[in-house]
């Protein structure tokens, strides 16, 4: 392969930064050993091809400011899964910057007016948006559950807080605030939940109208040395909603799970346990009324 005078010119900052002279670099190209992608983006010849590498060859293409953004961010970290599995390649550059180059890989461009230094971050090498400032830019995402899934996630994680993600709103002058209430509504002071499907099932809770449910909720056991501590819970009426998911409650956490069941049984606790499509509708209607007619039942016992 060989490649013009002037491209080695534009790739010896970045090369040199990795240890190459400029000799050096014009004998990987005229070699071979490297591939162009575009102009002077080049690859190791003969490696294999990954999501990663393509996002990164968009973002060198679309200049020095451009970052992921949106799904694909979302798919780097691997967080709201399986929504943004197959997300494209989304890059973001400021006002100004070409988009051209990047377009030509298939990449999709948006163009913001300023990104400010907050809305900045990395996913390993490769520039992207910050875990707050990708919440801001899912808020218009559909279905709504897959903004709520990567949120929780983030949140839940400690990559954000829901302060961060209200500055990055306010500074990007974004829409829907109402969706973005509803993305932090269970997210309140207190103890860090076990899992984001935890938070998931205390917002479908909350958005159906029922009271927010305390959590990590300790319950003491007769004859147990340490509480058993309950994900979400209405202690007043002792129930307990909870996330069986499959990850957590599988084949081998079954006797587990009937034992701690029993336990919380033998000191007047219900729990009610939700799963995947009782975080969706209709199944997310279906189970708040179960857990709204267990404290009604519950709230007049007592």
């Amino acid at each position: 392969m060989s490649k013009p005078q002037e491209d080695v010119g534009e790739v010896a900052a970045q090369a040199s930064g990795a240890g190459l002279t400029t000799a050096q670099v014009r004998s990987v190209v005229a070699s071979g050993v490297g591939t162009r992608r575009w102009r002077e983006v080049f690859t190791v010849a003969g490696a294999p091809p990954s999501y990663e590498a393509d996002v990164m060859v968009a973002c060198l293409a679309g200049g020095p400011q451009a970052m992921a953004c949106r799904g694909t961010v979302a798919r780097l970290l691997g967080i709201a899964r399986p929504y943004f599995d197959e997300a494209g390649i989304e890059i973001t550059v400021p006002r100004g910057a070409s988009t051209r180059a990047a377009r030509s890989l298939g990449a999709t461009v948006l163009v913001r007016r300023g990104i400010a230094d907050a809305d900045r971050g990395r996913v390993g090498p490769i520039p992207a948006t910050s875990a707050a400032r990708l919440v801001v830019d899912l808020l218009d995402v559909t279905p709504v559950e897959a903004l709520y899934a990567a949120a929780d996630d983030v949140l839940q994680r400690r990559w954000t807080t829901p302060d961060a993600i209200r500055n990055r709103w306010m500074d990007a002058r974004a829409f829907h605030r109402d969706v973005l209430e509803a993305v932090l509504l269970p997210w309140a002071p207190g103890p860090k939940p076990g899992s984001p499907k935890e938070m998931s099932l205390c917002r479908v809770l909350q958005l159906h109208g029922l009271p927010r449910p305390a959590r990590q909720h300790p319950v003491w056991i007769p004859g147990r040395r340490q509480p058993r501590y309950l994900d979400l819970a209405y202690p007043e009426v002792r129930i307990a909603p909870e996330y069986d998911g499959r990850r957590e409650h599988g084949v081998r956490r079954w006797d587990h799970d009937a034992a701690r069941e029993d336990e919380l049984a033998s000191v007047g606790w219900v729990r009610l346990p939700a799963g995947r499509s009782d975080l969706i509708e209709p199944g997310a209607t279906v189970y708040c009324d179960e857990v709204r007619a267990a404290v009604r039942a519950r709230s007049g016992a007592a």
